[in-house]
């Protein structure tokens, strides 16, 4: 589940801030330049509040500063033929043999920053923009393609969000493959050899199906 990449890499994130709160500076100070003064009261601030992640829409007895990591939409957005991805041919795979059905699928995740000030929300956002950009090589080997990243404020809605509080959206966007294996289309279907083989290509004593065939085709050369 997506989702969970999202947590792992922001709570992975978080933690090096903590044992390492120079990120920071070289987030802040170096690429946006913020004055000295400032760059100390976001190493207190994030030391005194860091914040937690949740799925989820925020609730009213959540402990803020807070990430919230909610779906905002998917969906199909490439079909293959038929929807087939070919057949397990992995003869290690429990499932050899059976056919797999897939289409690629668009993911769009809203990271909610919340907090009780504007200027730690604009904190907030851009240390989880930086985090979530550093880890798309770990999105990568979780089999997510197509990443883009983009934000925008949140006006407040009373009824979902205190007044209080104050609200910015970074939105994560994915391409991912939904695959499933239909293990009933294993029955009827033959896995193992029985009797003498010679494979199309004639080529002698190959392994079918983990099976030594030790069949040896008469050749003129084989005479030499």
């Amino acid at each position: 589940m997506i989702q969970r990449y999202l947590f792992t890499a922001l709570a992975d994130g978080l933690e090096s801030i903590r044992r390492d709160p120079s990120i920071l500076d070289e987030l802040f100070e170096d690429l946006y330049e913020l004055d000295s003064t400032e760059m100390t009261a976001i190493r207190k601030w994030f030391k005194d509040k860091p914040p937690s992640i949740y799925h989820g829409f925020a609730r009213a007895d959540y402990k803020f500063p807070l990430y919230s990591i909610v779906l905002q939409s998917e969906g199909e957005d490439k079909m293959m033929i038929g929807d087939e991805a070919d057949q397990i041919t992995d003869s290690q795979d429990p499932d050899f043999g059976a056919d797999a059905y897939a289409a690629l699928w668009r993911h769009t995740y809203s990271i909610l920053c919340y907090s009780e000030h504007p200027d730690a929300t604009l904190y907030m956002y851009e240390v989880a923009k930086a985090i979530i950009l550093h880890s798309h090589s770990y999105f990568l080997e979780m089999g997510l393609w197509g990443i883009q990243v983009s934000g925008m404020d949140i006006h407040v809605d009373p009824k979902y969000i205190p007044e209080y509080l104050f609200v910015r959206q970074l939105t994560f966007t994915c391409e991912r493959e939904f695959r499933q294996v239909d293990k009933a289309s294993r029955k009827g279907k033959a896995f193992r050899l029985g009797g003498i083989f010679v494979d199309k290509a004639g080529a002698p004593g190959e392994d079918v199906g983990e099976v030594e065939t030790l069949v040896y085709p008469y050749t003129p050369e084989s005479e030499e």
